[in-house]
């Protein structure tokens, strides 16, 4: 099979023919051909308003992989004459997204965007939630199963926060359901489960999170309303990308972002899909489905669609590829290469072995036990690091890390309690628990390695959960203040899915902006276990791994 690499050659993108190597693959003369929609568009000198808010699958992404993310909020005004603000928010639920700045830019305004309300033209609010909503975490977390009347439900978070305000301005609402996930199946029946945003009951402690059809809880709010003559409308974008899904067939992969790729001899291998996010082709695909919904369902939105042709890939593939990409060569430690490591095993209290080594921005001969130590305990182990050797800085780190392989996108929960022995003040100085995208034995690595998140302590216990995404650290937002004296002991957390990871620190979680896959690098595993950098000591002690994946138990 057949696809294009693109190069840039005197300043200008060619391409060159490859041999793809994957589950999913397609040749261009198989791919989807234009679909033209004849329909005449009235109004078409005049223009809308149009504010969007929603996740990762409908945000702005600035991601270096090989086929970026993109949401469908990115291309809304190429298939309708609108002013657009995409305020999407990757990793927001319809609950959390009203803390986040980008609610108070909807409801109140900036010196670039209006307020909601604030425009003479027909004005309308897309709203594009669900995927974090069924998150099992208290911040993200809404119920499927009540109306919207019903507080803690789904659909009561999307109406009071969004839908009512927006009426309340003279905006007409417009409510898409979550797109779907793609499946490795890719049929109908695969689809009614969670790929589908159908999800079942889970206890978590003595929390129950009932499980539901959150499309569904969208579809029932709007048909209620609309006979109540609410001015509200709908979009099934959960219905339509699993029908677009299947009608493409393995071709409905080249929609989704991939975070890598390799150069293998005469062919091109793509690594690390990404079966939640759409690339720039898949978000004009969803784009342009809302402008032909809206337009099939006659509402009022579809007055505003543009004459358009169906997003194919002859056309629009190209456009998704990140032309700059840099190839990665990495191979993966073997067994041997962790057991030749300088440091002790440790085995938990579950039973399970957990391996350690030191590498990064770290000189050769220091990655030795004169400036690193691992001392195992009855319930925990003690990592330490002197002479200001690693570090957690803006352009690179380095560190000592006790570490699981485990698959990547499976699901999995890290916790453990820290407690500080001593931690010197100094703003490198970083300790927590980690999940990286690769890994290294006892390696000098000047060069920003890898993506990773980190529940921990960072910048003398005022900045805590953080990551690292393309070379750029990843901050949270607000400063915490956790005591770093010794004898503080500190509560960790660090929980991962195949659509992100939520992060907690003595009670500080966060969740948004840290939902990038940790695929770029290793596309098979990522690293999931507990570290220290630069100038401290550290006691891990009741440290618990749960995972889906049996391959990591002992």
């Amino acid at each position: 099979m057949q696809a294009y690499l693109l190069k840039k050659q005197n300043g200008k993108l060619q391409k060159e023919k490859v041999v793809i190597v994957k589950e999913y693959t397609v040749s261009p003369k198989d791919a989807p051909q234009s679909v033209r929609n004849p329909d005449q568009f009235p109004n078409e000198s005049k223009e809308a308003t149009i504010w969007v808010v929603g996740d990762s699958t409908v945000s702005a992404f600035s991601d270096q992989y090989y086929l970026p993310r993109e949401g469908y909020g990115e291309e809304l005004a190429a298939y309708f004459r609108a002013a657009v603000y995409n305020l999407a928010r990757s990793g927001a639920s319809s609950k959390d997204f009203t803390a986040m700045p980008e609610y108070n830019e909807l409801l109140n305004g900036t010196d670039t965007i209006p307020a909601l309300g604030n425009s003479h033209n027909d004005m309308f609010l897309v709203i594009g939630f669900g995927h974090n909503d069924e998150k099992t975490e208290e911040a993200r977390f809404t119920d499927p199963t009540g109306d919207y009347t019903e507080a803690g439900s789904f659909a009561h978070s999307v109406y009071t926060f969004y839908v009512k305000p927006a009426l309340d301005r003279h905006v007409t609402p417009v409510i898409c359901t979550p797109i779907a996930r793609l499946t490795g199946e890719n049929t109908w029946e695969s689809y009614q489960g969670e790929s589908g945003h159908i999800t079942q009951d889970i206890t978590i402690g003595d929390r129950l999170y009932r499980g539901g059809d959150y499309a569904q809880a969208l579809r029932n709010m709007v048909m209620t309303l609309k006979k109540r003559e609410v001015n509200i409308e709908l979009v099934d974008l959960t219905e339509a990308t699993i029908r677009k899904n299947i009608a493409l067939g393995e071709s409905a992969c080249w929609l989704h972002a991939y975070t890598g790729a390799r150069k293998e001899k005469d062919h091109l291998v793509l690594t690390g899909l990404d079966q939640t996010h759409t690339n720039r082709y898949g978000a004009k695909m969803n784009a342009y489905l809302i402008a032909r919904l809206s337009r099939q369902e006659g509402l009022k939105l579809g007055d505003y669609a543009r004459r358009m042709e169906e997003p194919v890939y002859e056309k629009d593939f190209d456009t998704a590829v990140n032309p700059d990409y840099v190839f990665i060569t990495y191979k993966t430690p073997t067994e041997e290469d962790m057991r030749a490591a300088l440091w002790p095993a440790y085995k938990d209290t579950d039973g399970r072995v957990w391996r350690g080594t030191v590498f990064g921005d770290i000189s050769s001969d220091r990655i030795s036990s004169a400036y690193f130590g691992a001392e195992t305990e009855e319930n925990g182990i003690t990592l330490h690091v002197i002479d200001n050797n690693g570090k957690i800085a803006g352009g690179s780190d380095g560190l000592m890390f006790y570490y699981q392989k485990i698959r990547a996108g499976s699901r999995f929960t890290l916790s453990a309690k820290a407690r500080i022995n001593s931690m010197f003040a100094n703003n490198q100085v970083a300790f927590g628990l980690m999940a990286r995208d690769d890994l290294y034995i006892d390696s000098m690595m000047a060069e920003t390695m890898g993506d990773y998140v980190a529940a921990g302590v960072k910048n003398q216990g005022k900045k805590v959960n953080f990551g690292r995404k393309s070379g750029t650290i990843v901050e949270s937002d607000p400063i915490a203040d956790i005591c770093t004296d010794s004898g503080t002991e500190v509560e960790l957390k660090l929980s991962g899915t195949s659509d992100g990871f939520t992060l907690y620190c003595n009670g500080n979680q966060h969740a948004a902006g840290f939902d990038y896959p940790l695929t770029k690098v290793d596309p098979d595993y990522i690293y999931v276990g507990f570290f220290v950098a630069r100038n401290c000591s550290i006691t891990f002690c009741d440290i618990h791994l749960w995972t889906a994946d049996p391959r990591t138990m002992p």
